[in-house]
């Protein structure tokens, strides 16, 4: 397992572009908006300007995670393990010339570098995911991988894009690599770091361009480190899908207004009154909490 073995039928496009091999340099380059740009705008159109100016160099945090997409998905960057004899020290650091300029040469060839216990356990990470049932069962009912599709939001005319993980005839995955799979973590990392807009977007995106809703999204979640467990949920609660509908248009309206006007502001720049900061519910039960225990 691990990707697609036969040649897949290319589903009937009913608007926009389906692109099932395209470069993931070639995507990231294109100007439409996508949810990751997205979730800039909404934390300020001055990081998300930043964001699409500043040179889009690899960053080491990201290449356990796209090594793990390549070994479960079967697609994406190639993975090459750093020989040890350039590694220095008790951490096997990259911090000799030569070990510097090995994986500069590795990355400007496209591929991830990674020192051999990484690779180590990206193999694991890997073997944990298509050995589970739950994951395997998703991943085989989704052939497609890394497919990315194109279209036009039709409310605001922007030019909107996303690239899915795996895709299927009713079947939507994503796979995420996380510190902690226990549900409570899960639950703030969809929050957090926006899988919720993700996930609406994903869905609408195949609904523009494919024609068909694929249903909610399957989060494939691994740990990095030993026993790297597996969890697999679905954003399937109506409220995930409200959420992330919210977010999308908001960020859609700001990226529409933004271009318009040609001004991309940071998120407290009116110059009007200060603002109070409002208290959250959990504060107000913590207090709550804590003056009933004796501790206030």
């Amino acid at each position: 397992m691990g990707g697609p073995e036969t040649v897949l039928e290319r589903p009937e496009v009913v608007s926009g572009r389906f692109e099932p091999s395209m470069d993931e340099e070639e995507y990231h380059a294109h100007p439409a908006l996508s949810a990751s740009g997205m979730k800039v705008l909404l934390r300020s159109p001055k990081h998300f300007r930043l964001a699409r100016t500043e040179n889009r160099a690899p960053k080491k945090e990201f290449d356990v995670g796209h090594a793990a997409h390549k070994l479960i998905l079967g697609v994406g960057m190639p993975i090459v393990e750093i020989p040890a004899g350039l590694l220095s020290g008790q951490y096997a650091s990259v911090s000799s010339a030569k070990a510097k300029a090995w994986v500069e040469d590795a990355r400007a060839e496209g591929k991830v570098p990674l020192k051999p216990r990484e690779f180590q356990a990206v193999r694991r990470m890997a073997d944990a995911v298509l050995t589970n049932v739950k994951a395997r069962r998703v991943l085989e009912a989704a052939p497609w991988r890394e497919v990315s599709l194109f279209g036009e939001d039709e409310a605001t005319g922007v030019q909107v894009r996303s690239r899915l993980d795996a895709l299927g005839e009713g079947v939507l995955a994503d796979v995420k690599t996380t510190p902690d799979v226990s549900a409570w973590k899960i639950t703030n990392a969809v929050v957090d770091l926006g899988y919720d807009l993700s996930a609406e977007m994903y869905r609408q995106m195949v609904i523009r361009v494919l024609g068909y809703d694929p249903g909610p999204m399957n989060l494939i979640f691994v740990e990095k480190e030993l026993p790297h467990e597996v969890r697999v949920v679905r954003l399937a609660d109506p409220a995930w899908r409200v959420g992330g509908e919210a977010k999308i248009r908001a960020a859609l309206d700001v990226f529409a207004w933004c271009s318009e006007q040609g001004v991309w502001p940071g998120d407290d720049e009116d110059g009007g009154e200060i603002r109070d900061l409002p208290v959250p519910a959990w504060y107000e039960r913590q207090t709550a909490m804590t003056d009933e225990e004796g501790w206030l």
